[in-house]
């Protein structure tokens, strides 16, 4: 009796040992917990035709938007901290206009001021201009300033005139920071106001679209959008103020895999869009030994539009609505299927063992438990 208990607790405590690994659930026991009346914990979906249609049809609206975010201001107005250049020519008798050096004489006539230093406007929005004092000139375009300082310098120079370019204007920039290739300060132009057109200048990005978010942040607001959307939306490619704050994020995109699968892992959507027959060709698809292809499921949480086009019921207020969409690759279609089925953010692909693959451990097990009882037993009777 004791030779046969030691027996016994050989061959529990080698089962024990030598349980089968836990993947997941059966198929069997997804499905039934999907039935399950009055405490229903998710739906259960066939994958097909009209349903990838129906979820292609209601694609992800964005959580934000930047349309409402264009700018109507005037560009190119002169403001603190910019700096100008300024050239003044008047009359000569040799030439109908030249620029003289400053201090000398033109013609014996009067004294020119030339190519002048490159003048910063100060906080208070003024230039010193030699013979003309302080101009204000923030507010103004360079036409308008030039204006400014030939009024500045009436009755010092005979027929003085001005010509103001902007050499670099901070009051006109925007700051781009995070996943470009240059950040920094980009110059505002009529012509270069954009939001894709900035982010152009910046150098675009070495992300993936799909995976950064483009943050504006204004006079202490901060909207955002997908870049996917800025580049598809005219609405979303708003107009540029000064001073704006342009940030792109990069989010990675991922889902994950469990199961029958030769790999499981957490994966990057690297392109733009994946689908389901690219998610399990991109991970080695299935266990061919263990998995059952008439159960590949995808666990998501499904927006509330997509599950009422599936004809779901949707509790008023549910923001998301629990979905495992349940496809057969037995089926020639459902090979079609899997490539019009597109892969989300956060999905989970999840392919559970076959029956006979489990039948199969059970015999490996009782094999194997078998095989030690016997050298265990003939052990016992040699002593």
């Amino acid at each position: 009796m004791v030779r046969f208990a030691l027996l016994c607790l050989s061959i529990l405590a080698l089962g024990g040992c030598a349980s089968f690994p836990d993947d997941g659930p059966a198929s069997r026991q997804v499905v039934k917990d999907a039935h399950i009346t009055g405490d229903k914990h998710y739906d259960l979906v066939k994958l097909d035709y009209r349903v990838a249609q129906e979820v292609a049809a209601n694609p992800p609206a964005p959580l934000s938007t930047l349309a409402g975010a264009a700018s109507a201001g005037r560009l190119g107005l002169i403001g603190d901290g910019d700096i100008l250049s300024v050239s003044i020519f008047q009359p000569n008798s040799e030439t109908s206009m030249s620029m003289s050096d400053p201090g000398t004489e033109s013609n014996g006539k009067s004294g020119g001021l030339g190519g002048l230093p490159a003048l910063l406007v100060d906080d208070a929005g003024h230039v010193t201009v030699p013979y003309g004092g302080q101009v204000e000139v923030a507010g103004l375009t360079p036409g308008e300033a030039a204006l400014a300082i030939k009024q500045a310098l009436k009755g010092r120079l005979i027929s003085p005139q001005v010509i103001v370019n902007v050499q670099s204007s901070p009051a006109n920039s925007v700051t781009v920071l995070g996943e470009v290739k240059t950040s920094g300060l980009i110059r505002l132009t009529p012509n270069n106001d954009s939001l894709i057109n900035v982010i152009a200048t910046a150098g675009g990005t070495g992300r993936p679209i799909g995976d950064v978010v483009v943050s504006l942040t204004r006079q202490g607001h901060t909207t955002s959008a997908p870049l996917t959307l800025v580049m598809s939306d005219p609405a979303q490619n708003v107009r540029l103020a000064p001073h704006d704050q342009v940030r792109l994020i990069y989010e990675p995109r991922k889902f994950s895999t469990f199961g029958a699968l030769t790999k499981n892992a957490q994966t990057l959507i690297e392109d733009d869009s994946l689908s389901l027959a690219g998610a399990l060709s991109k991970l080695g698809g299935l266990d061919s030994n263990n998995a059952n292809p008439s159960e590949v499921m995808l666990f998501r949480f499904e927006r509330p539009e997509v599950a009422r086009a599936l004809g779901l019921a949707v509790d008023p207020g549910a923001a998301r609505v629990p979905v495992v969409y349940r496809l057969n690759l037995r089926e020639p279609t459902g090979f079609f299927v899997a490539q019009r089925f597109e892969v989300q953010p956060d999905d989970i692909i999840y392919v559970p063992h076959a029956d006979l693959a489990e039948a199969r451990k059970f015999f490996e097990l009782v094999t194997e438990v078998s095989n030690v009882g016997y050298d265990v037993a003939l052990t016992t009777l040699i002593k």
